[in-house]
């Protein structure tokens, strides 16, 4: 149950629910337009070709459990509605997988893998946001490494 319990914080805090618990404001939902995925699409591809090499391994691996998180909640009506609902959850899941083909496209790009690290991830922080000196040495990210954005 603690597990659930880990990955729900985890949601409320990426859907922007304050600490204390309470949902943030209703807000009404649109689906994701193909014009707003694309906007999106853009400004993560900058991101990604700003980032070190270093950096790429640990967007893969943030991107995988934010992946799994997000499945794990499309099957959940309280999770989903966490997340903004059914429709938000699915509109994120497929912003995700684009996501990884853009992160995928660019680790080949570049000759490398993404492996399968298991060093700890800030669960709110892509690879340009990580701001943990502790995290950043365990991914091999030095601490003068740009952050992009």
């Amino acid at each position: 149950m603690s597990y659930l319990r880990e990955i729900m914080i985890r949601l409320r805090e990426r859907s922007g629910a304050s600490e204390s618990g309470h949902e943030p404001l209703a807000v009404l939902y649109s689906p994701l337009s193909e014009r707003v995925l694309e906007e999106h699409l853009q400004t993560y591809r900058e991101r990604l070709q700003a980032c070190s090499d270093a950096m790429l391994p640990y967007e893969w691996a943030w991107l995988e459990d934010h992946l799994a998180t997000l499945q794990l909640s499309s099957g959940q009506g309280a999770m989903q509605k966490v997340l903004g609902g059914p429709q938000r959850v699915a509109d994120l899941l497929r912003e995700t997988r684009c996501f990884q083909a853009e992160v995928r496209g660019e680790l080949s790009r570049r000759g490398l893998e993404h492996g399968n690290r298991t060093a700890p991830l800030a669960a709110q922080e892509h690879a340009w946001e990580l701001s943990n000196p502790a995290i950043r040495l365990e991914w091999g990210i030095e601490l003068a490494d740009p952050l992009p954005g």
